[in-house]
């Protein structure tokens, strides 16, 4: 009886180190996979946001410091970012916005969706080169799903791109994707 029991244990050790082996295979794969799909795009789903091609009606809403802010209407092309004090994405994301505006010839702007004395710490130890407007109106009146959400206007106030946003990678697809559409000739359906 006593050989029937090593026999077993040993069996039993070579299938965990068999089974190990092929975790460590199949793990080496979806990395792979990962690899070869690289970053995917912006979210951007029809149904959540402003809708493409509309006009949302011009707001004036003060900054973080108090100074006034249109966003909205005709004037400078824009890249709104929507970001929440309690989302860690935002976080990562918000550094890149500056850098992707400038690549789009867009200025830019983080929209907070809570309350002034909530959103200062979104800009404390960060160097975010963009207005902070603590406006939670904004968000609902856009139609804001979740953050972080990227909404960019063009020199008329109209939307030509939005969606979720994870990565500089994605916001920087989102502003090539309004680059495209502003540049389409009237009468041609956007992608």
């Amino acid at each position: 009886m006593h050989g029937w029991w090593t026999a077993s244990y040993v069996v039993l050790w070579l299938l965990v180190l068999a089974l190990a082996l092929l975790v460590i295979a199949l793990a080496r794969q979806v990395g792979t996979l990962h690899l070869r799909l690289g970053p995917r795009g912006a979210l951007e789903i029809d149904g959540e946001g402003p809708p493409l091609g509309d006009a949302p009606e011009p707001v004036d809403v003060p900054d973080l410091d108090g100074r006034p802010v249109a966003v909205g209407g005709p004037g400078a092309a824009r890249l709104l970012l929507f970001v929440s004090p309690g989302c860690p994405v935002c976080h990562d994301v918000m550094p890149a916005l500056g850098a992707a505006a400038r690549a789009g010839g867009l200025a830019p702007l983080l929209i907070a969706d809570v309350r002034a004395a909530d959103a200062r710490p979104l800009v404390e130890d960060r160097r975010i080169n963009a207005p902070l407007v603590p406006a939670p109106e904004l968000a609902e009146r856009y139609s804001i799903p979740g953050t972080p959400f990227a909404v960019i206007l063009d020199d008329l106030g109209v939307v030509r791109a939005k969606g979720t946003v994870n990565n500089l990678e994605q916001l920087e697809g989102l502003v090539e994707t309004a680059k495209r559409r502003v540049e389409q000739p009237v009468g041609v359906a956007p992608e």
